[in-house]
């Protein structure tokens, strides 16, 4: 191993992360729950091959870079076959498999997806399920997430059983975050920073600086939440 000097590390190390998140964010949005096994696969690599010129500076880093771009390009490519052929999806994902139907647990399933009791009813209970007579359907993805549905009887009560309408919420979008005032959102409600002055000071407030974060909802609400001392 070459010793380097240090500049020249920090900058390899800048270029790789600088690579690594542009890799990420090529592959798409997902959940790490969610990854794939190919998905998987290709974030392992990625994260070794992103080692090898740091721990071993022989190695040039153009070809660390190659590699991962060329994982990177592998990995779009088989995304968009997926997203074309269902049997290429099936091939590389798998198919959910159902564990628990009806209420009754699919014994073959479990010991072909290599899955225990002890690992449905861990599952279950992290779902809220401590009873299996209690579950319509279980049916464990191709992340391993299981997905729960429980019987109609023990199915939570909605505003629409009771023949309510619920108020619309929205979605509240932000005022202040960190201290700082978002200037999107004031023009998005047609308000000035000088509105929020004036409401924040009407709530017992010095000023802005004074809160970490605001934010207003769809009937016009303000959530004020004051910084710590």
């Amino acid at each position: 191993m070459l010793e380097l000097p240090l500049w020249q590390l920090c900058v390899r190390i800048v270029v790789l992360y600088l690579s690594v998140m542009l890799a990420l964010r090529l592959m798409g949005k997902r959940e790490i729950g969610q990854l794939s096994v190919f998905d998987f696969v290709v974030s392992v690599m990625i994260a070794e091959l992103s080692t090898v010129p740091m721990e071993d500076t022989r190695v040039p880093l153009v070809q660390s870079l190659l590699c991962i771009g060329a994982l990177v390009v592998l990995q779009i490519l088989v995304a968009l076959v997926q997203l074309k052929n269902h049997r290429f999806r099936h091939w590389v994902e798998g198919e959910p498999t159902v564990l628990i139907e009806h209420g009754q647990i699919r014994d073959r399933e479990m010991a072909r997806s290599r899955y225990t009791m002890h690992d449905l009813l861990t599952q279950l209970r992290e779902k809220g399920f401590a009873n299996v007579a209690d579950v319509e359907f279980a049916i464990l993805e191709t992340s391993g997430q299981l997905s729960v549905f429980p019987r109609p009887e023990k199915q939570p009560l909605t505003p629409a059983d009771a023949g309510l309408v619920p108020e619309f919420a929205g979605m509240p979008m932000p005022l202040v975050v960190d201290g700082r005032v978002v200037e999107k959102t004031l023009r998005q409600i047609g308000q000035s920073r000088e509105w929020l002055e004036a409401e924040v000071c009407r709530r017992g407030y010095g000023d802005l600086t004074d809160v970490a974060y605001a934010a207003i909802d769809a009937q016009g609400r303000l959530f004020l939440d004051a910084r710590d001392e």
